[in-house]
């Protein structure tokens, strides 16, 4: 791969949240079941109780996190185990500002709930009958520490700042070895950009197959306004997600950007010769590419 300067085009995010998930395992019932059944073990069955079961307070806070979680890993590209993504600087002030509006959504569902939170003790005291104990809700003032919403910028590692007194020799290796790694991680990341690219494709052939049975009648796959607006998001999103300037990258999603602009999804509903016209352009651009 020819050296490119990647500290300069994109930089690392890391993002998390905690939530308090309100389930708590029930010895006493669990106990219960494993003698029923006869089991000899004793944790042959291990049940766990919902604290919150049959409220809705506390899924909405989930979602939040849900939602920003898929923003962020439609947005960048992976770089480590951890968890840590790679993110375009020309991306940042736009993933930035939608990640403090979910910050801002996250934080508003979690001081709703804690409003409501005593309420939903003595509430669940008659939800949960005898499975009801006091003690296993976290008290109402400290509540609010449960929950989390952490999002953490940083510079990609540059090889010539690995400095350490372990010799000139050394030295270099372990700064070979840095170079190596962060060459195999954006490879690895400009692979997951050929793969959505390439999932995509998959996706439109599949719902766009037309099939004759065998009474004559045509069988059509369900088409979903996101089968073509996805694909235009894609192809945008791509073209900042290809930090390296792959050719393959950029020719692929220009041509399926050209094929997917002013398509009528209704068309593609109603007319299965509409249908048939978009999947040979988009086979025609999946064997080209072959990703």
């Amino acid at each position: 791969m020819a050296r490119f300067n990647i500290d300069t085009c994109a930089m690392l995010v890391e993002f998390s949240a905690s939530q308090w998930t309100a389930r708590r395992l029930d010895r006493n019932t669990s106990e219960e079941v494993v003698l029923r059944k006869g089991a000899a073990a004793k944790d042959a069955a291990r049940v766990n109780k919902h604290l919150l079961a049959g409220r809705k307070e506390l899924e909405v806070i989930n979602q939040k996190v849900g939602a920003a979680r898929t923003y962020v890993y439609d947005n960048t590209l992976p770089w480590s185990d951890s968890g840590t993504r790679l993110l375009p600087t020309k991306r940042f002030n736009e993933f930035n500002s939608r990640m403090m509006q979910f910050e801002s959504d996250f934080a508003q569902s979690v001081n709703e709930f804690v409003d409501v939170y005593p309420s939903l003790i003595t509430a669940q005291a008659m939800a949960l009958g005898d499975m009801f104990n006091r003690s296993e809700y976290p008290e109402p003032h400290t509540i609010a520490r449960k929950f989390g919403f952490y999002l953490n910028y940083m510079p990609v590692p540059k090889a010539g700042d690995f400095r350490v007194d372990v010799g000139n020799e050394a030295q270099a290796e372990l700064q070979a070895k840095l170079s190596a790694l962060a060459d195999q991680r954006v490879e690895a990341a400009m692979q997951d950009a050929r793969e959505r690219l390439k999932a995509h494709l998959e996706r439109l052939m599949k719902q766009l197959h037309v099939e004759v049975g065998p009474d004559g009648k045509e069988r059509k796959g369900k088409i979903y306004d996101s089968l073509i607006e996805g694909g235009v998001e894609l192809c945008d999103l791509l073209e900042s997600l290809n930090l390296t300037n792959d050719p393959l990258i950029e020719d692929a999603r220009k041509q399926l950007r050209s094929v997917l602009n002013g398509v009528a999804i209704d068309d593609l509903r109603k007319h299965a010769s509409a249908r048939t016209e978009i999947r040979t352009q988009v086979a025609e651009i999946a064997d080209k590419f072959n990703f």
